[in-house]
Protein backbone atom coordinates (compact mmCIF):
# COMPACT_ATOMS: atom_id res chain seq x y z
CA UNK A 1 0.00 0.00 0.00
CA UNK A 2 1.17 3.55 -0.67
CA UNK A 3 0.74 6.88 1.05
CA UNK A 4 -1.15 9.62 -0.74
CA UNK A 5 1.94 11.57 -1.85
CA UNK A 6 3.53 8.44 -3.36
CA UNK A 7 6.90 9.19 -1.81
CA UNK A 8 7.33 6.06 0.28
CA UNK A 9 5.84 2.62 0.63
CA UNK A 10 3.81 2.01 3.79
CA UNK A 11 2.32 -1.05 5.44
CA UNK A 12 -1.06 -1.21 7.14
CA UNK A 13 0.43 -0.41 10.56
CA UNK A 14 2.04 2.77 9.26
CA UNK A 15 -1.25 3.88 7.78
CA UNK A 16 -3.05 3.27 11.09
CA UNK A 17 -0.41 5.41 12.79
CA UNK A 18 -1.06 8.21 10.28
CA UNK A 19 -4.78 8.03 11.02
CA UNK A 20 -4.11 8.29 14.77
CA UNK A 21 -1.88 11.34 14.20
CA UNK A 22 -4.57 12.94 12.06
CA UNK A 23 -7.08 12.38 14.87
CA UNK A 24 -4.73 14.14 17.33
CA UNK A 25 -4.57 17.18 15.04
CA UNK A 26 -8.30 17.73 15.55
CA UNK A 27 -9.34 19.12 12.14
CA UNK A 28 -12.72 20.02 13.64
CA UNK A 29 -10.96 22.28 16.12
CA UNK A 30 -9.10 23.93 13.27
CA UNK A 31 -12.37 24.58 11.44
CA UNK A 32 -13.66 26.36 14.56
CA UNK A 33 -10.42 28.37 14.68
CA UNK A 34 -10.92 29.28 11.05
CA UNK A 35 -14.54 30.27 11.57
CA UNK A 36 -13.66 32.53 14.52
CA UNK A 37 -10.74 34.37 12.91
CA UNK A 38 -11.36 34.51 9.16
CA UNK A 39 -14.23 35.88 7.10
CA UNK A 40 -14.00 35.01 3.42
CA UNK A 41 -16.88 37.35 2.61
CA UNK A 42 -14.77 40.43 3.45
CA UNK A 43 -12.25 39.58 0.72
CA UNK A 44 -14.57 38.62 -2.15
CA UNK A 45 -14.35 41.32 -4.86
CA UNK A 46 -17.63 42.93 -5.86
CA UNK A 47 -17.05 41.90 -9.48
CA UNK A 48 -16.82 38.25 -8.37
CA UNK A 49 -20.15 38.51 -6.53
CA UNK A 50 -21.91 40.18 -9.45
CA UNK A 51 -20.60 37.66 -11.96
CA UNK A 52 -21.55 34.66 -9.83
CA UNK A 53 -25.12 35.73 -9.12
CA UNK A 54 -25.76 37.23 -12.56
CA UNK A 55 -24.38 34.30 -14.53
CA UNK A 56 -27.65 32.40 -14.78
CA UNK A 57 -29.99 35.36 -14.44
CA UNK A 58 -31.68 33.75 -11.41
CA UNK A 59 -31.04 33.06 -7.75
CA UNK A 60 -28.21 30.72 -6.92
CA UNK A 61 -28.99 27.72 -4.75
CA UNK A 62 -25.60 27.91 -3.01
CA UNK A 63 -24.02 31.08 -1.64
CA UNK A 64 -20.71 32.15 -3.15
CA UNK A 65 -19.02 32.26 0.26
CA UNK A 66 -20.21 28.70 0.96
CA UNK A 67 -18.73 27.34 -2.27
CA UNK A 68 -15.43 29.15 -1.68
CA UNK A 69 -15.27 27.88 1.90
CA UNK A 70 -15.66 24.30 0.71
CA UNK A 71 -12.93 24.69 -1.93
CA UNK A 72 -10.58 26.28 0.63
CA UNK A 73 -11.17 23.37 3.03
CA UNK A 74 -10.33 21.09 0.11
CA UNK A 75 -6.95 22.78 -0.33
CA UNK A 76 -6.09 23.08 3.37
CA UNK A 77 -6.65 19.40 4.04
CA UNK A 78 -5.21 18.29 0.68
CA UNK A 79 -8.36 16.59 -0.54
CA UNK A 80 -7.26 15.45 -4.02
CA UNK A 81 -10.58 15.41 -5.94
CA UNK A 82 -13.98 17.06 -5.87
CA UNK A 83 -15.50 13.58 -5.54
CA UNK A 84 -13.80 13.15 -2.17
CA UNK A 85 -14.74 16.71 -1.21
CA UNK A 86 -18.36 15.82 -1.84
CA UNK A 87 -18.03 12.77 0.43
CA UNK A 88 -16.48 14.89 3.19
CA UNK A 89 -19.44 17.27 2.98
CA UNK A 90 -21.92 14.39 3.10
CA UNK A 91 -20.46 12.72 6.18
CA UNK A 92 -19.15 15.71 8.16
CA UNK A 93 -21.73 17.87 9.88
CA UNK A 94 -19.04 20.28 11.10
CA UNK A 95 -17.74 20.99 7.59
CA UNK A 96 -21.28 21.47 6.24
CA UNK A 97 -22.08 23.95 9.03
CA UNK A 98 -18.82 25.82 8.47
CA UNK A 99 -19.65 26.15 4.76
CA UNK A 100 -23.29 27.01 5.56
CA UNK A 101 -24.70 24.16 3.44
CA UNK A 102 -28.01 23.74 5.27
CA UNK A 103 -30.42 22.78 2.49
CA UNK A 104 -28.14 20.50 0.51
CA UNK A 105 -24.63 20.27 -0.90
CA UNK A 106 -23.31 20.73 -4.44
CA UNK A 107 -22.28 17.67 -6.40
CA UNK A 108 -18.75 17.17 -7.71
CA UNK A 109 -19.61 18.45 -11.18
CA UNK A 110 -20.74 21.78 -9.69
CA UNK A 111 -17.34 22.34 -8.09
CA UNK A 112 -15.56 21.41 -11.32
CA UNK A 113 -17.64 23.83 -13.38
CA UNK A 114 -17.20 26.52 -10.75
CA UNK A 115 -13.40 26.37 -11.00
CA UNK A 116 -13.55 26.46 -14.80
CA UNK A 117 -16.04 29.33 -15.00
CA UNK A 118 -14.56 31.54 -12.30
CA UNK A 119 -10.80 30.90 -12.36
CA UNK A 120 -10.16 34.54 -13.25
CA UNK A 121 -12.27 35.67 -10.31
CA UNK A 122 -10.36 33.32 -8.00
CA UNK A 123 -7.22 35.15 -9.12
CA UNK A 124 -8.90 38.45 -8.18
CA UNK A 125 -9.79 36.99 -4.78
CA UNK A 126 -6.16 36.02 -4.20
CA UNK A 127 -4.96 39.47 -5.27
CA UNK A 128 -7.49 41.16 -2.96
CA UNK A 129 -6.00 39.32 0.04
CA UNK A 130 -2.37 40.18 -0.76
CA UNK A 131 -2.36 43.84 0.49
CA UNK A 132 -3.67 42.84 3.93
CA UNK A 133 -1.14 40.01 4.16
CA UNK A 134 1.66 42.45 3.26
CA UNK A 135 0.48 44.77 6.05
CA UNK A 136 0.39 41.83 8.49
CA UNK A 137 3.95 40.89 7.56
CA UNK A 138 4.99 44.52 8.08
CA UNK A 139 3.42 44.54 11.56
CA UNK A 140 5.12 41.26 12.43
CA UNK A 141 8.46 42.64 11.27
CA UNK A 142 8.12 45.69 13.52
CA UNK A 143 7.55 43.44 16.52
CA UNK A 144 10.73 41.44 15.88
CA UNK A 145 13.90 42.31 17.82
CA UNK A 146 16.69 43.96 15.86
CA UNK A 147 18.94 40.90 16.20
CA UNK A 148 16.34 38.49 14.83
CA UNK A 149 17.53 36.58 11.72
CA UNK A 150 14.09 37.19 10.18
CA UNK A 151 14.22 40.94 10.65
CA UNK A 152 13.36 42.93 7.47
CA UNK A 153 12.82 39.77 5.43
CA UNK A 154 9.43 41.18 4.46
CA UNK A 155 11.26 43.86 2.43
CA UNK A 156 12.73 41.18 0.19
CA UNK A 157 10.97 40.29 -3.05
CA UNK A 158 11.84 36.87 -4.47
CA UNK A 159 10.88 35.55 -7.89
CA UNK A 160 11.20 32.12 -9.46
CA UNK A 161 9.53 29.98 -12.11
CA UNK A 162 8.07 26.50 -11.96
CA UNK A 163 5.48 24.45 -13.79
CA UNK A 164 2.53 22.10 -13.41
CA UNK A 165 3.16 18.69 -14.94
CA UNK A 166 -0.16 17.16 -16.04
CA UNK A 167 -0.68 13.58 -17.12
CA UNK A 168 -0.22 13.86 -20.86
CA UNK A 169 1.10 11.13 -23.12
CA UNK A 170 4.35 13.00 -23.76
CA UNK A 171 5.19 13.02 -20.03
CA UNK A 172 5.27 9.23 -19.97
CA UNK A 173 8.97 8.35 -19.39
CA UNK A 174 8.69 5.63 -22.03
CA UNK A 175 8.08 8.27 -24.71
CA UNK A 176 11.41 10.01 -24.15
CA UNK A 177 13.35 6.81 -23.45
CA UNK A 178 12.17 5.22 -26.67
CA UNK A 179 13.21 8.34 -28.62
CA UNK A 180 16.68 8.35 -27.00
CA UNK A 181 17.12 4.63 -27.72
CA UNK A 182 16.13 5.19 -31.34
CA UNK A 183 18.75 7.89 -31.75
CA UNK A 184 21.40 5.76 -30.03
CA UNK A 185 20.67 2.97 -32.47
CA UNK A 186 21.03 5.39 -35.37
CA UNK A 187 24.37 6.64 -33.95
CA UNK A 188 25.69 3.06 -33.70
CA UNK A 189 24.50 2.21 -37.20
CA UNK A 190 26.20 5.27 -38.71
CA UNK A 191 29.25 5.01 -36.42
CA UNK A 192 28.68 8.61 -35.30
CA UNK A 193 30.39 8.77 -31.90
CA UNK A 194 30.01 12.53 -31.56
CA UNK A 195 26.21 12.46 -31.73
CA UNK A 196 24.57 13.53 -28.45
CA UNK A 197 21.39 11.41 -28.26
CA UNK A 198 19.85 13.51 -25.48
CA UNK A 199 20.27 16.83 -27.31
CA UNK A 200 18.91 15.30 -30.52
CA UNK A 201 15.98 13.76 -28.63
CA UNK A 202 15.16 17.16 -27.17
CA UNK A 203 15.12 18.76 -30.62
CA UNK A 204 13.07 15.97 -32.16
CA UNK A 205 10.37 15.94 -29.47
CA UNK A 206 7.19 17.95 -30.21
CA UNK A 207 7.24 21.44 -28.70
CA UNK A 208 3.86 21.06 -27.00
CA UNK A 209 1.54 18.31 -25.83
CA UNK A 210 -0.89 17.02 -28.44
CA UNK A 211 -3.78 17.14 -25.95
CA UNK A 212 -3.26 20.82 -25.09
CA UNK A 213 -0.93 23.25 -26.87
CA UNK A 214 -0.56 25.35 -23.70
CA UNK A 215 1.37 22.48 -22.10
CA UNK A 216 4.82 23.03 -23.59
CA UNK A 217 8.15 21.25 -23.62
CA UNK A 218 10.32 23.01 -21.08
CA UNK A 219 13.07 22.55 -18.51
CA UNK A 220 11.75 22.60 -14.92
CA UNK A 221 13.12 21.19 -11.65
CA UNK A 222 16.28 19.81 -13.24
CA UNK A 223 14.65 17.87 -16.07
CA UNK A 224 12.67 18.65 -19.17
CA UNK A 225 9.12 17.57 -19.78
CA UNK A 226 5.76 19.03 -20.70
CA UNK A 227 4.67 21.71 -18.24
CA UNK A 228 2.16 24.48 -17.83
CA UNK A 229 4.65 27.05 -16.60
CA UNK A 230 4.07 29.87 -14.14
CA UNK A 231 6.00 32.49 -12.17
CA UNK A 232 5.74 32.87 -8.39
CA UNK A 233 6.54 35.96 -6.33
CA UNK A 234 7.04 35.76 -2.56
CA UNK A 235 8.49 37.93 0.17
CA UNK A 236 11.51 36.96 2.24
CA UNK A 237 9.34 34.77 4.47
CA UNK A 238 8.10 32.69 1.55
CA UNK A 239 4.55 34.07 1.56
CA UNK A 240 3.07 33.86 -1.99
CA UNK A 241 2.16 37.33 -3.24
CA UNK A 242 1.66 36.87 -6.98
CA UNK A 243 1.09 34.12 -9.54
CA UNK A 244 1.45 34.60 -13.27
CA UNK A 245 0.96 31.90 -15.92
CA UNK A 246 2.89 31.78 -19.18
CA UNK A 247 0.29 31.60 -21.93
CA UNK A 248 0.51 32.06 -25.68
CA UNK A 249 0.75 35.86 -25.37
CA UNK A 250 3.97 35.37 -23.40
CA UNK A 251 5.54 32.90 -25.84
CA UNK A 252 4.51 34.74 -29.02
CA UNK A 253 7.33 37.36 -29.00
CA UNK A 254 9.94 34.63 -28.34
CA UNK A 255 9.95 32.85 -31.67
CA UNK A 256 13.26 31.04 -31.54
CA UNK A 257 14.79 27.60 -31.97
CA UNK A 258 16.90 26.35 -29.07
CA UNK A 259 19.78 23.90 -29.22
CA UNK A 260 19.51 22.69 -25.60
CA UNK A 261 16.78 22.68 -22.93
CA UNK A 262 19.04 24.76 -20.67
CA UNK A 263 19.22 27.49 -23.32
CA UNK A 264 15.45 27.46 -23.63
CA UNK A 265 14.97 27.74 -19.87
CA UNK A 266 17.35 30.69 -19.66
CA UNK A 267 15.62 32.55 -22.48
CA UNK A 268 12.08 32.01 -21.19
CA UNK A 269 12.90 32.65 -17.53
CA UNK A 270 14.89 35.76 -18.34
CA UNK A 271 12.08 37.20 -20.44
CA UNK A 272 9.46 36.42 -17.78
CA UNK A 273 10.85 38.65 -15.03
CA UNK A 274 9.60 41.97 -16.37
CA UNK A 275 6.24 40.58 -17.52
CA UNK A 276 5.57 39.26 -13.98
CA UNK A 277 7.13 41.87 -11.69
CA UNK A 278 5.91 44.99 -13.52
CA UNK A 279 2.12 44.36 -13.25
CA UNK A 280 2.53 43.14 -9.67
CA UNK A 281 4.31 46.31 -8.52
CA UNK A 282 1.85 48.51 -10.43
CA UNK A 283 -1.14 46.85 -8.78
CA UNK A 284 0.55 47.10 -5.38
CA UNK A 285 0.98 50.86 -5.81
CA UNK A 286 -2.80 51.18 -6.14
CA UNK A 287 -3.60 49.19 -2.98
CA UNK A 288 -0.69 49.70 -0.58
CA UNK A 289 2.08 52.15 0.33
CA UNK A 290 4.50 49.34 1.09
CA UNK A 291 7.68 49.21 -1.01
CA UNK A 292 10.09 46.33 -1.39
CA UNK A 293 13.77 47.21 -1.10
CA UNK A 294 15.70 44.09 -2.12
CA UNK A 295 15.18 41.69 -5.01
CA UNK A 296 16.40 38.09 -5.05
CA UNK A 297 16.54 35.75 -8.03
CA UNK A 298 18.72 33.06 -9.54
CA UNK A 299 21.23 33.51 -12.34
CA UNK A 300 18.60 32.77 -15.02
CA UNK A 301 17.44 36.39 -14.61
CA UNK A 302 20.87 37.89 -15.23
CA UNK A 303 20.68 40.36 -18.10
CA UNK A 304 21.33 44.07 -18.54
CA UNK A 305 17.69 44.67 -19.35
CA UNK A 306 16.47 43.02 -16.14
CA UNK A 307 18.96 44.92 -13.97
CA UNK A 308 17.93 48.18 -15.62
CA UNK A 309 14.26 47.38 -15.09
CA UNK A 310 14.77 46.52 -11.41
CA UNK A 311 16.74 49.73 -10.91
CA UNK A 312 13.86 51.72 -12.41
CA UNK A 313 11.46 49.93 -10.04
CA UNK A 314 13.35 51.43 -7.11
CA UNK A 315 15.08 48.36 -5.68
CA UNK A 316 18.05 49.42 -3.59
CA UNK A 317 19.83 46.07 -3.83
CA UNK A 318 19.49 43.26 -6.36
CA UNK A 319 20.80 39.79 -5.53
CA UNK A 320 21.13 37.97 -8.87
CA UNK A 321 24.33 35.99 -9.51
CA UNK A 322 26.09 36.64 -12.80
CA UNK A 323 25.34 34.04 -15.44
CA UNK A 324 28.29 32.56 -17.39
CA UNK A 325 26.36 33.25 -20.60
CA UNK A 326 26.80 36.97 -19.99
CA UNK A 327 30.38 37.04 -18.72
CA UNK A 328 31.75 38.19 -22.08
CA UNK A 329 29.58 41.30 -21.90
CA UNK A 330 31.05 42.32 -18.54
CA UNK A 331 34.66 42.50 -19.75
CA UNK A 332 35.90 46.01 -20.42
CA UNK A 333 39.19 44.79 -21.87
CA UNK A 334 41.92 47.37 -22.59
CA UNK A 335 39.54 50.27 -23.23
CA UNK A 336 39.16 53.23 -20.88
CA UNK A 337 36.08 55.42 -20.62
CA UNK A 338 35.77 59.16 -20.13
CA UNK A 339 33.45 60.84 -17.63
CA UNK A 340 30.59 60.75 -20.14
CA UNK A 341 30.90 56.99 -20.62
CA UNK A 342 32.48 57.19 -24.08
CA UNK A 343 35.25 54.61 -24.76
CA UNK A 344 38.70 55.98 -25.56
CA UNK A 345 41.24 54.82 -28.13
CA UNK A 346 43.90 52.69 -26.36
CA UNK A 347 46.66 54.47 -28.34
CA UNK A 348 46.02 58.21 -28.10
CA UNK A 349 42.88 58.35 -25.86
CA UNK A 350 40.76 59.88 -28.62
CA UNK A 351 37.01 59.37 -27.98
CA UNK A 352 35.32 56.76 -30.12
CA UNK A 353 32.63 57.84 -32.56
CA UNK A 354 29.06 57.21 -31.41
CA UNK A 355 26.97 55.17 -33.85
CA UNK A 356 23.77 55.47 -31.79
CA UNK A 357 21.63 52.94 -29.91
CA UNK A 358 20.87 49.47 -31.23
CA UNK A 359 18.65 46.72 -29.87
CA UNK A 360 18.06 43.44 -31.64
CA UNK A 361 15.21 41.08 -30.94
CA UNK A 362 15.36 39.79 -27.34
CA UNK A 363 18.53 41.88 -26.77
CA UNK A 364 19.25 44.55 -24.19
CA UNK A 365 19.60 48.22 -25.20
CA UNK A 366 23.20 49.10 -26.05
CA UNK A 367 25.14 51.95 -27.65
CA UNK A 368 27.58 51.26 -30.46
CA UNK A 369 30.94 53.04 -30.78
CA UNK A 370 33.50 52.73 -33.59
CA UNK A 371 37.18 53.60 -33.93
CA UNK A 372 37.77 57.38 -34.25
CA UNK A 373 39.82 56.71 -37.43
CA UNK A 374 37.16 54.56 -39.09
CA UNK A 375 35.39 55.73 -42.24
CA UNK A 376 32.44 54.55 -44.31
CA UNK A 377 32.38 54.21 -48.08
CA UNK A 378 29.47 55.09 -50.33
CA UNK A 379 27.84 51.76 -49.66
CA UNK A 380 28.00 52.34 -45.91
CA UNK A 381 30.69 49.72 -45.32
CA UNK A 382 33.06 50.63 -42.52
CA UNK A 383 36.88 50.58 -42.83
CA UNK A 384 39.72 52.02 -40.73
CA UNK A 385 42.57 54.38 -41.65
CA UNK A 386 44.70 53.83 -38.56
CA UNK A 387 48.43 53.39 -39.20
CA UNK A 388 48.86 51.23 -36.11
CA UNK A 389 45.53 49.37 -35.73
CA UNK A 390 44.74 47.62 -32.45
CA UNK A 391 42.68 44.97 -34.22
CA UNK A 392 43.02 42.86 -37.33
CA UNK A 393 39.46 43.59 -38.44
CA UNK A 394 39.20 45.65 -41.62
CA UNK A 395 36.33 47.67 -40.17
CA UNK A 396 38.41 48.77 -37.19
CA UNK A 397 37.75 48.56 -33.47
CA UNK A 398 34.09 48.45 -32.44
CA UNK A 399 32.63 48.22 -28.96
CA UNK A 400 29.28 48.36 -27.21
CA UNK A 401 28.33 50.12 -23.98
CA UNK A 402 25.36 48.93 -21.93
CA UNK A 403 23.62 51.78 -20.06
CA UNK A 404 22.87 49.61 -17.02
CA UNK A 405 26.19 47.84 -16.94
CA UNK A 406 27.43 49.42 -13.72
CA UNK A 407 24.30 48.49 -11.78
CA UNK A 408 24.58 44.92 -13.03
CA UNK A 409 28.16 44.64 -11.80
CA UNK A 410 27.51 46.61 -8.59
CA UNK A 411 23.79 46.18 -7.80
CA UNK A 412 23.81 48.05 -4.49
CA UNK A 413 25.80 45.29 -2.78
CA UNK A 414 29.26 43.89 -3.33
CA UNK A 415 29.22 40.40 -4.78
CA UNK A 416 30.87 37.65 -2.73
CA UNK A 417 30.68 39.83 0.39
CA UNK A 418 29.32 38.65 3.74
CA UNK A 419 26.16 40.69 3.17
CA UNK A 420 25.62 38.96 -0.18
CA UNK A 421 26.12 35.52 1.37
CA UNK A 422 23.86 36.29 4.34
CA UNK A 423 20.95 37.53 2.25
CA UNK A 424 21.15 35.47 -0.92
CA UNK A 425 20.85 32.12 0.84
CA UNK A 426 17.33 33.19 1.82
CA UNK A 427 16.29 32.78 -1.82
CA UNK A 428 15.78 29.11 -0.96
CA UNK A 429 12.56 30.03 0.86
CA UNK A 430 10.76 30.37 -2.48
CA UNK A 431 11.86 26.82 -3.33
CA UNK A 432 10.28 25.65 -0.08
CA UNK A 433 7.10 27.55 -0.93
CA UNK A 434 6.94 25.89 -4.35
CA UNK A 435 7.47 22.49 -2.73
CA UNK A 436 4.70 23.26 -0.25
CA UNK A 437 2.31 24.26 -3.04
CA UNK A 438 3.12 21.12 -4.99
CA UNK A 439 2.61 18.89 -1.97
CA UNK A 440 -1.09 19.35 -2.66
CA UNK A 441 -2.25 16.40 -4.82
CA UNK A 442 -4.18 18.79 -7.09
CA UNK A 443 -0.93 20.59 -7.92
CA UNK A 444 1.61 17.80 -7.73
CA UNK A 445 0.08 15.84 -10.60
CA UNK A 446 -3.00 17.53 -12.11
CA UNK A 447 -5.67 15.05 -13.18
CA UNK A 448 -7.10 17.46 -15.72
CA UNK A 449 -5.87 18.87 -19.04
CA UNK A 450 -8.03 21.96 -18.64
CA UNK A 451 -5.62 24.82 -17.93
CA UNK A 452 -8.43 26.92 -16.37
CA UNK A 453 -8.92 24.22 -13.72
CA UNK A 454 -5.17 24.00 -13.13
CA UNK A 455 -4.99 27.77 -12.63
CA UNK A 456 -7.97 27.70 -10.26
CA UNK A 457 -6.44 24.92 -8.14
CA UNK A 458 -3.13 26.77 -7.83
CA UNK A 459 -4.83 30.05 -6.86
CA UNK A 460 -6.96 28.24 -4.26
CA UNK A 461 -3.86 26.59 -2.82
CA UNK A 462 -2.11 29.99 -2.66
CA UNK A 463 -5.21 31.47 -0.98
CA UNK A 464 -4.97 28.79 1.72
CA UNK A 465 -1.37 29.93 2.37
CA UNK A 466 -2.54 33.52 2.86
CA UNK A 467 -5.26 32.34 5.23
CA UNK A 468 -2.53 30.61 7.22
CA UNK A 469 -0.83 34.01 7.69
CA UNK A 470 -4.07 35.71 8.74
CA UNK A 471 -4.90 32.99 11.29
CA UNK A 472 -1.40 32.92 12.80
CA UNK A 473 -1.45 36.69 13.22
CA UNK A 474 -4.99 36.68 14.66
CA UNK A 475 -4.06 34.25 17.47
CA UNK A 476 -0.70 35.99 18.08
CA UNK A 477 1.43 33.14 16.77
CA UNK A 478 3.45 34.87 14.02
CA UNK A 479 6.04 32.07 14.04
CA UNK A 480 3.38 29.82 12.44
CA UNK A 481 2.63 31.97 9.38
CA UNK A 482 3.95 29.18 7.11
CA UNK A 483 2.99 26.13 9.18
CA UNK A 484 -0.53 24.78 8.91
CA UNK A 485 0.48 21.72 10.94
CA UNK A 486 1.30 23.85 13.99
CA UNK A 487 -2.05 25.59 13.73
CA UNK A 488 -3.71 22.19 13.64
CA UNK A 489 -1.90 21.23 16.85
CA UNK A 490 -2.98 24.46 18.53
CA UNK A 491 -6.59 23.71 17.64
CA UNK A 492 -6.44 20.26 19.25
Amino acid sequence: MFCINKLEQLNIFDQLTELKDFRKKQPVGFIKLLADNFDIQSFIPESFTQKYYADLGRDRKYNLSSVLSALIIMQIFHIPTTVLLNLFLIFSTEIREFCCFYDGIPDESFFSRFKTDFEGDLADLFNSMVPQVIDICDNINESLPDDSPDKNRNYQLIYDTSGLKPRVKENNPKTLVSEINRIKSYARATNNKQLNPYAVAYKSMPKFAHANHSIKLDFVNGHFGYFYKFGLVTNGWGIPLNLNFFDKDFYKPIDKEFETPEEQKYCYDNASLKSVIKPFLESLMNTSNFKFKHFLGDSEFDSYENFGFLQQCGFEKVFIPLNPRNQSNSKIGDLEYDLEGVPLCPLDKTPFKAEGPCKGKNRSLRFKFTCPKSRRDKKGKCYHTCENPCTDKKSGRMTYVYPDKDFRLYPGVQRNSNEWDDEYHNRACIERTLASLKSNPCIESPRTLNIATMRADLFLTAISKLINVILAYAINKPEYIRSINNLLKIAS
